[in-house]
């Protein structure tokens, strides 16, 4: 039996090609896909957003520190050394532990990409919230912010926290 040279070219031609063709397919998917999300880790207050407008005011002055730590079992903590009413900020920051659900966001906000949803099992005063006992529900946007809300539904304000590298 003898090999046709021109078949087996040809063959090798269509095999090369068609792997050729398969990797820039692969390649271009790649491409398509959102970047990689982590809502693990330290999570910083960077700006607070009053829900009516003050004169001289930017957001980025706060009075207090606050914290949200997300770990990877579900869980997390949140720290602050806000002052219950009117007063000087906490020496040591009190803490509260709960855990988190990442749901895909549904809301009608396009920024948002994430909820989640806070279910705090100690220190339920510091709950941000305007009535649901222990529940938080904060939002991660397309920039990579996660933005506390809770307040506005009472015209407080909102609060942007920025994760630490």
């Amino acid at each position: 039996m003898a090999l046709d040279f021109k078949q087996v070219v040809h063959d090798e031609k269509i095999t090369a090609y068609s792997v050729f063709l398969l990797l820039g397919f692969a390649s271009c998917n790649q491409d398509d896909k959102e970047p990689e999300f982590s809502v693990t880790g330290y999570w910083t207050l960077k700006q607070i957003i009053p829900s009516w407008p003050i004169n001289n005011y930017d957001g980025e002055a706060s009075d207090f520190d606050e914290k949200y730590i997300f770990n990877h079992d579900g869980s997390f903590i949140k720290f602050s050394n806000q002052p219950n009413g009117m007063g000087r900020k906490l020496d040591v920051p009190v803490q509260a532990l709960g855990t988190y659900e990442l749901i895909p966001a549904s809301h009608s906000n396009e920024e948002w990409l994430y909820e989640l949803r806070l279910d705090f099992d100690t220190n339920l005063e510091m709950v941000a919230n305007c009535g649901e006992l222990n529940v938080e529900y904060l939002f991660i946007t397309r920039a990579n912010q996660l933005v506390n809300t809770s307040w506005t539904a009472c015209d407080g304000p909102s609060f942007v926290f920025y994760k630490s590298r």
